[in-house]
């Protein structure tokens, strides 16, 4: 299959590109930076660079709302989304996975702490976002719920913490407990969410349009998980037992949709 990734260049869409390549795909890159940028604010542009291709997996965007004007940000997000998806559904493109976040729950980049009601999060928990970063992933979930309506198999993936397990140790392990409680010590190991593009690119018979989690079956820390909810977050209630370092995030759809189950972790290859 050839496949059009966007964001080639960057950290989880590099690592799309070497799987994909792996795997026996073709991939054209789509990124401002290489030899042959594309500007995925530019419809011709992106249209130009898609010819040929049979699926696309869109990873570019802004990975964090630091140091950005929220217009600014709600423009890159979105516009770009649109673009891809758009010119992928001219060509007659009709696999699109997309890249969402966690962060579409609001905990991560509130102005202050909204907190997580009751765990574990799932694709069914309440969006609570007030911030514009979490406005754009909704607004790209919502694009990729018309496309599919126009007949694309649409998957959105809602990635946590992107991290290598080194930057697991540096940002979660190392760190104080208290400063991770907005992501519940969370994280999702590189290879695993380019695995999860590369499976949702499989036709369905079902479930034209899927947004799924895809995080971490463990913890970034050594404490039990139920000690650090009751310490950290003891207004949080638990709808299932927690046992060991247990994530506070639910992926069964993911397997159930696209086969897939996180096989690596900081800690690790398990089998789980």
């Amino acid at each position: 299959m050839r496949i059009w990734v966007s964001g080639a260049r960057g950290k989880l869409g590099a690592e799309v590109c070497r799987q994909l390549m792996a795997a026996g795909h073709d991939v054209i890159e789509a990124d401002l930076a290489g030899p042959e940028p594309v500007d995925l604010m530019d419809r011709d542009a992106v249209a130009r660079s898609m010819r040929g291709a049979e699926a696309i997996v869109h990873c570019a965007g802004i990975a964090s709302p630091e140091n950005i004007e929220p217009v600014r940000l709600l423009e890159l997000n979105a516009i770009t989304t649109f673009n891809a998806l758009e010119e992928a559904w001219k060509l007659g493109i009709r696999t699109a996975v997309i890249a969402s976040s966690g962060s579409i729950y609001g905990t991560a980049w509130s102005p202050e702490e909204i907190g997580t009601p009751i765990v574990p999060v799932d694709e069914n928990t309440e969006l609570r976002y007030v911030d514009p970063y979490g406005l754009t992933k909704d607004i790209l979930e919502t694009a990729g719920r018309m496309y599919a309506r126009r007949g694309v198999q649409v998957t959105a993936l809602r990635f946590h913490w992107i991290l290598t397990p080194d930057e697991v140790r540096e940002f979660i392990t190392d760190a104080p407990p208290e400063e991770n409680r907005r992501n519940l010590w969370g994280y999702v190991d590189l290879a695993e969410p380019a695995r999860a593009c590369r499976l949702s690119l499989q036709p369905r018979t079902h479930d034209r349009y899927a947004a799924l989690v895809i995080a971490a079956e463990d913890t970034g820390r050594h404490e039990p998980t139920a000690d650090l909810l009751a310490e950290y977050s003891p207004e949080t209630t638990i709808r299932t037992e927690l046992e060991g370092n247990a994530s506070l995030f639910d992926c069964r759809r993911a397997a159930e949709v696209i086969g897939w189950t996180h096989t690596s972790t900081w800690r690790g290859p398990v089998s789980w």
